[in-house]
């Protein structure tokens, strides 16, 4: 009677372990791609929803500002300062909010009226009687999938779109 396993049968499992796992592993790892573009999205309209609520009850302007060329999102009050040269860190450092968006999100394209954003900066203003300038936002993934981020600018609301009803 024999105890233990030959090197042969463990040579065996190892294989089979190694190609189950080369073909599992992509299907886990995927959703992670999307799961951050939502959580980006929803934290940029949240911040956007809390600018608002700010604007209103303060009695301040709040005004988001997107960086399509470095992605990302910064809420000033008052005035915003001029933002040409400046570092990240220099605008983190005065922005009330300061969001970076995750590896592999980006911030495809803005529209507000008939201009369409996909450079440089893009700004949308929440004022103290609960009007926006209003405007749209896209966020996508690098397989495509993307966020609608709208703003109402009569009642100032911010809506996000799922990726199914969003145009690309």
């Amino acid at each position: 009677m024999r105890k233990g396993f030959t090197l042969i049968e463990l040579l065996v499992v190892l294989v089979i372990i190694s190609l189950v796992s080369a073909f599992v592993a992509p299907r886990i790892t995927a959703p992670i791609g999307g799961l951050q573009l939502k959580t980006a999205s929803k934290k940029i309209a949240g911040a956007m929803r809390y600018s608002r609520s700010l604007a209103v009850s303060e009695k301040q302007l709040r005004t988001c500002v997107f960086d399509f060329d470095h992605h990302w999102m910064a809420v000033f009050s008052g005035d915003v300062p001029d933002l040409d040269g400046m570092a990240d860190q220099q605008v983190k450092a005065g922005a009330e909010i300061f969001y970076p968006l995750p590896d592999g999100v980006l911030l495809k394209e803005a529209i507000f009226g008939d201009t369409t954003v996909e450079t440089g900066l893009f700004q949308v203003v929440f004022f103290t009687n609960g009007s926006a300038s209003g405007g749209e936002i896209y966020l996508a993934n690098e397989k495509g999938r993307s966020f609608r981020i709208s703003i109402d600018f009569i009642t100032g609301m911010v809506a996000l779109t799922e990726p199914e009803t969003a145009a690309s």
